[in-house]
């Protein structure tokens, strides 16, 4: 079945709709790479961890009411807003206060929400000793001799300098900064401290809430359970958005940390005895025991949110499908347009074809084909063409003088052939008889050189594909043609000109040989008597030029007839018209050897050049 360029480029479309099905297997593909590199990834992070916590000392928790420090997502900044921490769950909160403690490297951040609809703040003109009421939040934590105490309290929100309540005691010189906060219902303090100066001992922290001349103070007391800072911070490293990093010990005790918590962590039989893996429908979980060098033992706890993965896995695949879709239509758009241009064009060039023939397959002469000019496919297909009916119109025209050109050349011998003997059978003259016979002679002569000549031009192609060509000595060659027609024509002039040594080109020395008596006698036909020929011979170093001048009557040109064709003789010999069959056996021969010819006027004759012999041979 023949399609046409169109429907062949439109079943594209239905290619389309695999798009879908493959974009779904692609994206289950991809699902399950990703689930894959990620528990790799969990069970990579884990073996770090394990390297590092072989050689950690797990000390025992403090008693009684203990707090954990949330690790939080950046460096503290004291400003009022609890958004370092990754979730707002307070660690100790009751109706009047809420306390978050959360850890950056070395520095622990206190934010204290308290409830306090009366808010009164401290009277700058009495100092930090004045009786004046005000509302303050009091910390303090001691262990033996030494005590760490201060009160928080300001004339106004804002940045304010922590009050020492027992400075001579105070186990840090380093300068306590908070931030104080108005807010509805209540206040926000925040402020920082070492991590060294609140570990294992119990804190006391104490609100102070006055309401006209009534105080009311409630306490707090616990612990805080500090994250191991190495193990934390390289914890917070290598976790991420989706992945989140625990590290306990088998009584709960949390040694690190991403996530926020509440310092306990229950372990089942299963997560103490080996590591274990969970893919489950939100997440990967894998958990692996540590033993450390004093025996005891640590879990690493590892998760790896799945559908963030696969979230990321849909939003690339939906791009990817969007941008898809987008090409497809651009692409469909521009086949269409595409192959409906192209089919226009080919149309045209057919009817072009059609107008340049007749109805024998006979050329007309015509303008060039219309896309001949284009740079792509078509257009060198046109010029394919074109070169194809250019050499079919020479060739119709060609056959179209074959016959006037054979009539003429064959009319004249046949004519005497037949007048002479005529007269022969009525002549009794014995003179006249042997005149008569030798005219008859003389027409046979010709047409059997007429005959052999066509002969030899058509079967010369044939012959020139059969020849195994090999390196000659043109120099040599040209002289020994130059010595024998200075022989055969003492009444001309014989010349040669050619560089000194050997000159090698490649092909048939023969054929050469044949081409260059087809030239020489064809000076001779055209050179009167004491004119000269001279052949020329010049080295190109990558080829070889052959020339051949003879004076005599210039060679006319004709725009339509090529002096290198068959039946192409423009000029006429001393002895009549002229077949024209010597050129085009030259032109042959030259192009069977690499030479390309042409033929030129000079101010005296007539100049064949030969040009581009090759002096390499060429394999077929």
């Amino acid at each position: 079945m023949r399609l046409s360029l169109r429907t062949k480029l439109f079943l594209f479309v239905p290619v389309v709709a695999l798009v879908p099905w493959l974009g779904y297997q692609t994206y289950d593909r991809l699902t399950r790479f990703a689930v894959e590199a990620q528990t790799e990834s969990l069970r990579t992070l884990a073996e770090i961890l394990q390297a590092e916590l072989q050689t950690v000392r797990i000390q025992t928790p403090p008693a009684g009411t203990v707090l954990a420090a949330s690790p939080l997502l950046r460096a503290p900044t004291l400003d009022g807003f609890f958004d370092e921490w990754p979730e707002p769950t307070p660690q100790l909160r009751d109706d009047q206060i809420a306390l978050k403690i959360g850890q950056f490297d070395g520095v622990l951040l206190f934010g204290l929400e308290v409830t306090d609809r009366t808010r009164l703040y401290r009277e700058p003109q009495f100092g930090r000793a004045a009786p004046i009421p005000h509302d303050a939040v009091s910390v303090r934590q001691s262990e033996g001799s030494e005590v760490l105490a201060f009160e928080l309290a300001t004339e106004a929100s804002g940045r304010f300098q922590v009050q020492t309540i027992e400075p001579s005691l105070l186990i840090s010189p380093q300068p306590i900064d908070a931030f104080w906060w108005e807010v509805a219902g209540g206040y926000r303090i925040e402020w920082t401290l070492p991590v060294t100066q609140l570990l294992d001992a119990p804190i006391e922290l104490s609100v102070r809430d006055y309401t006209g001349f009534t105080q009311n103070t409630t306490q707090y007391q616990f612990q805080i359970q500090s994250l191991l800072p190495r193990i934390q911070t390289l914890a917070r490293r290598l976790a991420s958005d989706s992945k989140h990093i625990m590290v306990v010990t088998d009584a709960g005790q949390i040694l690190a940390n991403t996530l926020p918590g509440d310092g306990q962590v229950p372990l089942t039989a299963a997560d103490r005895d080996q590591t274990d893996i969970q893919i489950l429908e939100d997440a990967i979980m894998l958990n692996m025991p540590v033993v450390t060098d004093q025996g005891d033992t640590v879990h690493v706890m590892l998760s790896a949110t799945r559908s963030a993965l696969v979230g990321r896995a849909q939003e690339a695949l939906f791009n990817l499908a969007w941008q898809t879709l987008g090409v497809l239509v651009v692409l469909i758009g521009g086949l269409s347009i595409y192959s409906s241009r192209l089919t226009e064009r080919i149309t045209r060039l057919r009817n072009e074809l059609k107008r340049y023939l007749d109805g024998r397959g006979r050329a007309r002469q015509s303008p060039a084909l219309t896309e001949s000019e284009s740079g792509d496919e078509v257009g060198v297909l046109s010029r394919d063409i074109q070169q194809v009916l250019d050499d079919l119109a020479r060739y119709t025209a060609f056959l179209e003088r074959i016959p006037r050109t054979l009539r003429h050349e064959l009319s004249n011998p046949m004519s005497a052939i037949q007048t002479s003997l005529e007269l022969l059978s009525d002549e009794t003259d014995p003179v006249q008889q042997a005149r008569l016979r030798a005219t008859a002679e003389r027409g046979i002569q010709k047409l059997e050189s007429t005959l052999s000549q066509v002969t030899e031009a058509a079967s010369l192609e044939e012959a020139l594909r059969a020849d195994i060509p090999r390196m000659f000595d043109v120099s040599a060659l040209s002289q020994t043609a130059i010595d024998t027609m200075q022989i055969s024509h003492p009444d001309l002039i014989w010349q040669i000109d050619k560089p000194e040594g050997v000159l090698l080109i490649a092909g048939s020395d023969l054929r050469f040989e044949q081409m260059l008596d087809k030239l020489l006698d064809n000076a001779v036909d055209f050179t009167p008597t004491g004119g000269r020929v001279r052949v020329i011979l010049r080295d190109q170093i990558t080829s070889v030029d052959v020339v051949v001048e003879n004076q005599g009557p210039p060679f006319q040109r004709s725009q339509d007839i090529d002096p290198f064709q068959m039946f192409s003789g423009s000029r006429n010999d001393a002895s009549g018209s002229h077949l024209g069959l010597g050129l085009y056996v030259v032109r042959l021969i030259a192009e069977s050897m690499g030479a390309e010819p042409s033929i030129e006027n000079t101010d005296t004759g007539v100049r064949v050049l030969l040009t581009g012999f090759r002096t390499e041979l060429v394999t077929q």
